[in-house]
């Protein structure tokens, strides 16, 4: 089942490390002081250094680590892989808590789906992913996923990003695969580990000020190790 869906409101969505000075400023100072506190710690929400997660938490984890793709669609149990679904789409989340799979030299915590497909009928199998900690502070991460598509023996039909699109927010990938004969095939969806905290992707946001006109800023969204996923396999095309 997916972990969340896109769009449903939290609770609270204070970053945790700042609650407790939140909570101390709403009682002790005044309401304008307050919400610059506030906005200070929002923008500064707190996203760890990708790097260090990748060798705390991937390359020391004592999840099960897989070899070859054959071995990684054993290790896990298949998602049933969305078609074509409505918004908000489907998530889930890859964290330390999955499997790994060695991806060349790197390790990569995965995800694995499953889905029919037709003998030469060109399948177009979309993946989006989200900013971490909602694209708050001043850094701002996402989780770029490497893709795999393999039949029942594990054999690789088509691999890589795909075609990527995106802007500060969303990372969407497209991968094109035309499959050898009617069957199941699994989707392994894993973190692209080579250069944790390199660039992705760029785009320009507009900053309105006192005067009403906006500015253009580029802000970019930094490789991270973990993050949310929405695949699904899309039939509009």
């Amino acid at each position: 089942m997916p972990d969340t869906d896109f769009g449903v409101a939290k609770k609270d969505k204070t970053p945790p490390c700042a609650g407790f000075f939140i909570q101390a400023a709403l009682q002790e100072l005044p309401v304008r002081r307050t919400l610059l506190i506030i906005l200070s710690m929002a923008l500064a929400a707190c996203s760890a250094n990708p790097k260090a997660l990748y060798q705390e938490q991937v390359v020391t984890s004592p999840t099960p680590l897989a070899e070859h793709p054959a071995e990684a669609i054993r290790l896990l149990q298949a998602e049933p892989l969305p078609i074509n679904p409505s918004w908000p789409f489907p998530q889930w989340k890859i964290t330390a808590n999955e499997p790994r799979l060695k991806i060349g030299n790197t390790i990569a915590n995965f995800r694995v789906f499953s889905v029919e497909l037709k003998q030469g009928t060109s399948n177009q199998i979309a993946v989006n992913s989200w900013c971490v900690n909602a694209c708050l502070g001043f850094s701002k991460y996402a989780l770029t996923p490497y893709l795999l598509l393999v039949d029942q023996q594990g054999i690789v039909i088509a691999e890589g990003f795909g075609q990527i699109t995106g802007s500060v927010g969303v990372i969407n990938q497209v991968l094109s695969s035309t499959v050898p004969k009617n069957g199941t095939y699994y989707l392994i969806v894993a973190a692209d580990n080579r250069t944790p905290g390199q660039n992705i992707v760029t785009d320009s946001v507009m900053l309105v000020g006192s005067t009403g006109l906006g500015t253009p800023m580029q802000v970019g969204m930094g490789s991270y190790p973990f993050g949310t996923i929405g695949p699904y396999l899309d039939t509009s095309k």
